[in-house]
């Protein structure tokens, strides 16, 4: 059962999830760690955070789908971010110390492997599919 979040929903039964997540910028892509914690959403790279913002402050969300459900289009406090949660080509994985202390070798429902936090592992584009699903279902976009 999907579960919509809004302004009164009450934090402590909001859903949490997080997953590897890259900011996307002209050429490059950042690593990061993409979760949703408390009714707040949250994107960490190496560099610090991102943006961090109540599920009300954010102005637009939209998973364009050109993108195939693997990425997503943020805009907080009035700047737009575009994030991929596939890994880009080239593109190095996020530290483990942003993904909890490293990836174990259990598999999620995508077949991505699994780190301490729960967080699935996103190595190819299905899983990468499969992570946008779920946040597109928790984000009720």
């Amino acid at each position: 059962m999907a579960t919509r979040l809004t302004p009164a929903s009450p934090t402590h039964l909001a859903p949490s999830y997080a997953t590897p997540a890259w900011l996307l910028r002209a050429r490059t892509s950042v690593p990061g760690v993409l979760s949703l914690y408390a009714g707040r959403l949250r994107l960490v790279t190496a560099a610090g955070v991102v943006f961090d913002a109540p599920l009300a402050a954010v102005e637009r969300l939209a998973f364009p789908w050109y993108e195939g459900s693997a990425g997503l289009r943020v805009t907080v406090e009035g700047h737009r971010y575009r994030v991929s949660l596939t890994r880009p080509r080239g593109a190095a994985f996020p530290a483990d110390r942003l993904l909890g202390g490293g990836v174990e070798t259990a598999h999620g429902p995508g077949g991505g492997a699994v780190d301490k936090t729960g967080a699935v592992a996103v190595h190819s584009v299905l899983d990468g599919r499969g992570a946008g699903r779920v946040w597109r279902t928790l984000l009720g976009a």
